[in-house]
């Protein structure tokens, strides 16, 4: 296996050694269980059936779910649980008979290969919920081809409006060029969201992004791009950006504060400048329910 999963395409073998994530040829799931605070269409009547895979191929300074994400294999495997495609598939029947609304898969880069053999074989199995591909968007396109079929709902961040900020924020070359094709694909996959009898995503394409404090010239670029793909597509335009106590960062002091009232109505009106037609907003104060603890329990404050 020479990986080429994520857009760093470090092509190692993960067999041998680790990747560019830091994760070998194992699945490792750090939480999973029914999650009531993703986008409506998503959570349902119970929630969505959320798997939070640990660690993740960016290292973005800000990141919410930092106590998840920064963890690779070096730092051994006490507080996740290693899994064979087996109990992958087990865990998707768990969330189901739990009453989740979907298989919402986040973080799933690094394990995309082993989620497309779980897939297949839960969806040969007469599986039929809906399985959500919830990326940070810098996955390989050869990656987003190779699950054609498979998954039903793509939820890609767009994090930036150009690739100076990607690569100082997440440490990642060529982000906003690269995330641009990631989206294109998807789209061309699955095209607009769908929804069943009871308003719930059974199929197509969401898009979410985060506003940066004193980065909205990077947001308003995301829209422009954005709009050119399709003015109907749902984008989800996140207010909860937070500086996480354990991810201070003393080297971008611009990202140790929330996000300003007339920062966010600022991208909100731009948007609708624009015309797109299903926008999804948050109240300013969301980052206060939707900070992850994964030291918790609970998790989420939903």
């Amino acid at each position: 296996m020479n990986c080429n999963l994520c857009n760093f395409r470090c092509g190692v073998d993960r067999n041998l050694k680790t990747g560019s994530c830091g994760i070998d040829n194992k699945i490792y799931i750090a939480h999973y269980g029914l999650h009531t605070g993703e986008e409506p269409f998503l959570t349902g009547q119970k929630g969505s059936g959320t798997i939070f895979f640990a660690g993740c191929t960016l290292q973005c300074r800000y990141c919410q779910n930092w106590q998840i994400n920064r963890w690779n294999i070096r730092k051994g495997t006490s507080g996740v649980e290693t899994v064979s495609v087996k109990r992958l598939v087990d865990i998707f029947r768990e969330l189901e008979s739990m009453g989740a609304a979907n298989i919402n898969l986040v973080s799933p880069a690094p394990y995309a290969h082993h989620l497309r053999e779980a897939i297949s074989k839960a969806k040969d199995s007469g599986f039929n919920l809906p399985f959500v591909y919830n990326t940070h968007g810098y996955d390989s396109i050869d990656t987003i081809d190779f699950l054609k079929g498979l998954i039903d709902i793509y939820l890609p961040d767009l994090k930036y409006g150009d690739d100076e900020t990607g690569k100082k924020f997440s440490g990642a070359p060529s982000m906003y060029t690269h995330g641009k094709d990631v989206i294109r694909a998807m789209y061309n996959q699955t095209g607009l969201m769908q929804f069943n009898e009871r308003g719930e995503a059974v199929k197509g394409i969401a898009i979410r992004h985060l506003v940066i404090p004193g980065h909205l010239d990077s947001s308003m670029q995301v829209l422009d791009f954005l709009e050119t793909v399709d003015r109907r597509n749902y984008i989800s335009l996140m207010s909860q950006f937070h500086p996480c106590e354990g991810n201070y960062d003393h080297d971008y002091p611009e990202l140790n504060r929330t996000l300003l009232h007339e920062e966010y109505e600022r991208i909100v009106d731009y948007a609708h400048t624009l015309g797109f037609k299903n926008l999804l907003l948050q109240e300013l104060e969301s980052h206060k329910n939707y900070l992850p603890d994964f030291n918790n329990s609970s998790v989420f404050n939903d």
